[in-house]
Order: C-alpha cells, then structure tokens, then sequence
C-alpha cells in the first residue's frame, strides 16, 4: 500500500511537468514585468525542482507534495494540478506599497533661442535724420552734479543735425540745450532728446538722482590781512576755504565800524571816512572758522593819477588817465588776445581787431568828429571823451564789426560765450548802459585777468557792479 502511495505521488508530479512543458512551449517564455531578460534567462522561472531534493524555499521550485497530496502555492511556481488535468501558475506578488516600475518623462530639447531681428533703417536719400542714438541711455547723478549723454544722428549725411533736449520732471533734473543733464532732488525722470530736423526721430535717456555727500569747510585763510583804501575805494581780501571741493564755501562778512569802511556779501572793503576799523570774514558752513583784517581809511589824493581799485586798472567816465599816460598794447593783454583768437580759429570762428590802443591825442580827434556829426548828447553814448578811453590802458580791443547786430551772428555769441575763458569781460553789456555810461558794444573787449572775468561771468555783474562803482562826468 505504501509502495503505491509513492509510486502515485510520482506520477502526479510527472504528469504535471508534462502539462507545465506543453504550457510553456504553447505560451512562450514569460517575461517578468519590466525585466527585459532575454528567453535563456527565463527558464529558471517555473522550472521543476528535482524530486530527490525534497523541498524548496527558492521562487522557481515545486514544493515538496503535503499530506493529502495539496501544495503550498507559492509565487511564480506550479501548484497541484487541478480537477480536468490544468494546472495553476501563480504570479509573484510585488507586496504593498510597491509602485510600478516606469521610465521617467522625457524633456523634449531646448531648442535655441532665436536672435532679435533687427529691423534694417532706410535712411532715404541722406538728406534727413531718421535715427538718433546715444553713447549711453541710463544717466546716475549726485544732486547738483552733471552727466552729458553723447549723440550720433543718423544718418551721418543729414545736414541738420541740431538736438532739442526735454526732462518730463524738471524738479528732479534739468538738461540744457546741449543735453547736458544735472540732478536737482532725489528721484527717477526721463530725458529726451529729438532731432530738430524730425521730431520723430528721439532716444530717452533714465535719469537717477541720488543724495550728494556733502564736504564741509575746515580751513580758511585770507590773502592779505591788511587793508589801506582812499575814501570812495575799495579793496577785497582773497579768500581761501579748504579743501577746495568743499559743498559749501559761502562767507559771510561784518565790519566793526560801518561809518568808517562797509563790506558787501563778496568781501568788498570800501572806505567811507578817515580811520581805523576791523573786517571779519566766518565760514557759513562751519561758523567757528574766521579770519580779521585790519583796515585802514586815507584821504584820496588830489594828483590825478591812473586809478587801480582790488588791482584793477579803471577807466570810465568817473575815472581818467592823465594825457601822459602812453603804455600802448598791454602785453599780457595781446598774449590773451592770441590765445582766445586761435582757440576761436580751432571752432571755425575767425576774430579781427579792428582797434586796439589809442593814444590821448587820437581819442581827442575821434571823439570831436562824433561831436560834430551827432552833437554830444549822442556822442557820449558811444565814444569816451579824451583820458575816459579804455583803449588809451592799452586792455581794450574792438573785435569785427560796429555794428550793434554783430551780437547776433556766430562771431559775436562765441565771444559773449568764450571771451571771460582767457580774462576778457564785455566792457558795455546791451542792459547796462544806465551802469556803465556807455551803448551796448557786442565788439569791445576789455582785459581785466581770468580770475576776475570768471567771477563777472557768474555773476552777470558789469565793472561798475562788480567793483561798486559810479561811471559818470563830472560836467
């Protein structure tokens, strides 16, 4: 009994690799879920465990037959087979919690970017400007400081090429008609500049205006601290602040006796009355920095004697030089006068001197013909009695033309504009005739120096102003 039992067992066991071989050679291999294994690497799944083994814990393996015949069903192996002769394949379990195995998305390739196309401009016939461009188009300036973006109109053929500059917010910063932009308070504006010749050709520049470091004042000293003046003249002490790039650098003077000598706002020293007194210039930014000058009141003497006033040489209706006095052409004076005149040349502006020094005797014949041609009423509106001349100092020189209209034309702007560079002031200004005695002459130059014409030129002052002056005859 016990020999059949076993010999039963066997051939159940070989009946069911049977039904398993003709499965697989029906079905083909199977191929485990994402392995990719080629069909040799396979045929251990399923693969019939050798009896004499006995039992096996290995995926792949028949178990070892339990009593009663039945089979523990294990992944991936052959079970007892079942009522009809089919048999069981079971799947292996991936067990919980495990996701499917998938290739991760493909990113599609970063395809180049495509360059800006550059529209082509069409210049035309070159005769007009149709493109404005600048050498930079954001601009960032301290308050009070200034940048100049620089211009190319296009094309470089178009005759006119002037500019016309505009700031949207002129409370932030301001641009001149040469574009040239200054903050004026903490902020963001924009600047434009347009073609004179086609409004619609224009660029912007972004303007910033950002805080400005101040530099305070630390020192101060005086070029003289001595002061002698005649009654009715002045005298003004040369004042240094350092450092040089100080924000502040305004003063603020005082006399100790204004009976005897007054002080104006710029330092000016004029004797009133005979005597002694003190003048105190202090810093306006930093109070506890003075300097004193000691001052000193005379008479004005009687002999008539050319007249220097802060060391310049005046010459007016209120004040003459004697007939003796023959310098000629002052050579500091033409030394400026060469310079300014080929610094005109290099901007193709052509300067000529159409008078230069005049003596006692020729102003005399001069000014006679224009008494007797227009009376002296009018003469003495253009033409300075005899020892009243500036051209008798030998440091005036009338430039191209008499003509009150040469004001007006490209030599008379280059001078009004350049002239105070190489010491040179506008002697008789068009609004000053009331002042300076004299009709506007856009022609006459005087020498008076560059540090002197800096300061007029600042101001707006005329001499007269300037030094606190009277020009008028006495009769």
């Amino acid at each position: 009994m016990k020999c059949n039992l076993h010999a039963s067992a066997w051939l159940a066991l070989l009946l069911a690799a049977a039904l398993l071989f003709t499965a697989c050679a029906e079905k083909g291999p199977a191929d485990p879920v994402g392995s990719g294994e080629s069909d040799s690497e396979i045929t251990d799944v399923g693969q019939t465990a050798d009896p004499a083994q006995g039992s096996s814990d290995e995926p792949g393996t028949t178990a070892d037959p339990q009593p009663g015949g039945d089979v523990d069903p294990q992944p991936g192996v052959v079970t007892d087979p079942q009522p009809g002769g089919q048999t069981e394949i079971t799947e292996p379990d991936p067990g919980p919690g495990t996701e499917p195995v998938t290739d991760p998305p493909t990113e599609p390739a970063d395809e180049p970017a495509e360059e800006p196309v550059t529209e082509p401009v069409d210049f035309g016939d070159g005769t007009r400007v149709v493109q404005v461009t600048l050498d930079k188009y954001t601009v960032t300036v301290a308050v009070g400081e200034s940048d100049m973006p620089w211009v190319t109109m296009l094309p470089t053929t178009a005759p006119e090429k002037g500019e016309i500059w505009t700031s949207d917010n002129t409370e932030i910063a301001t641009v001149n008609s040469w574009g040239k932009i200054t903050g004026v308070t903490e902020g963001k504006c924009k600047v434009t500049v347009r073609s004179k010749d086609n409004p619609d050709a224009k660029a912007v520049v972004d303007v910033e205006v950002v805080p400005k470091e101040l530099i305070h004042v630390t020192g101060l000293t005086l070029d003289k601290y001595e002061v002698t003046v005649q009654v009715g003249l002045s005298d003004m002490p040369w004042v240094t602040m350092t450092p040089a790039n100080a924000d502040d650098k305004s003063e603020i003077w005082e006399s100790s006796n204004p009976s005897i000598a007054s002080v104006d706002k710029y330092g000016r020293i004029k004797g009133l009355n005979v005597g002694v007194c003190t003048v105190t210039v202090q810093s306006h930014d930093n109070p506890l920095l003075t300097a004193t000058v000691n001052v000193k009141v005379v008479e004005k003497p009687r002999v008539m004697e050319p007249t220097y006033i802060e060391g310049i040489l005046v010459v007016n209706k209120t004040y003459a030089l004697p007939s003796t006095y023959n310098p000629g052409v002052d050579p500091t004076a033409q030394a400026a006068l060469d310079a300014m005149t080929a610094a005109a040349a290099e901007d193709g502006i052509e300067l000529i001197v159409k008078s230069g020094f005049r003596s006692y005797d020729l102003q005399t014949t001069l000014y006679n013909n224009y008494v007797g041609r227009d009376g002296q009423t009018e003469a003495d509106r253009y033409s300075a009695r005899p020892g009243h001349s500036e051209h008798q100092a030998g440091l005036a020189f009338d430039l191209n033309s008499f003509e009150q209209t040469f004001g007006s034309t490209p030599e008379g702007k280059w001078i009004a504009e350049h002239c105070w560079e190489f010491g040179f002031i506008l002697r008789y200004p068009a609004d000053k005739e009331e002042i300076t005695g004299f009709m506007y002459e856009p022609w006459h130059v005087r020498f008076i120096g560059k540090t002197i014409s800096q300061k007029m030129k600042e101001s707006g002052q005329c001499l007269e102003e300037y030094l606190g002056i009277t020009s008028a005859y006495a009769q």
